[in-house]
């Protein structure tokens, strides 16, 4: 069980999503459902994500018929919305 992790968020420069802070103590998230970051453990080539970094999750509510919490994605390198990181990368959730 991890307790609390001291982490440093990652947003790329310029980025409209990047918080007021950057260090805050993170716990395991039990689901998708209450994480608010991701970290990238291995990522797949081509995925745009850097493997160890944290991503705010955000969330898309476009679809409510198909998503009730909202369509979870991440902002990529590329500042991109990134559906797939939670199909193609090995990943750890964390609130």
């Amino acid at each position: 069980m991890i307790h609390g992790l001291n982490v440093r968020i990652y947003y790329p420069a310029g980025s409209e999503y990047m918080p007021a802070y950057n260090d805050k103590a993170l716990y395991q998230a039990a689901d998708e459902d209450d994480a608010e970051y991701v970290e990238i453990e291995s990522a797949f080539h081509g995925c745009k994500v850097t493997e160890g970094q944290i991503y705010r999750l955000e969330r898309n509510y476009n679809n409510p018929q198909l998503f009730e919490n909202g369509e979870a994605y991440v902002v990529d390198d590329e500042t991109r919305e990134n559906y797939a990181v939670f199909m193609l990368c090995k990943i750890a959730l964390y609130k």
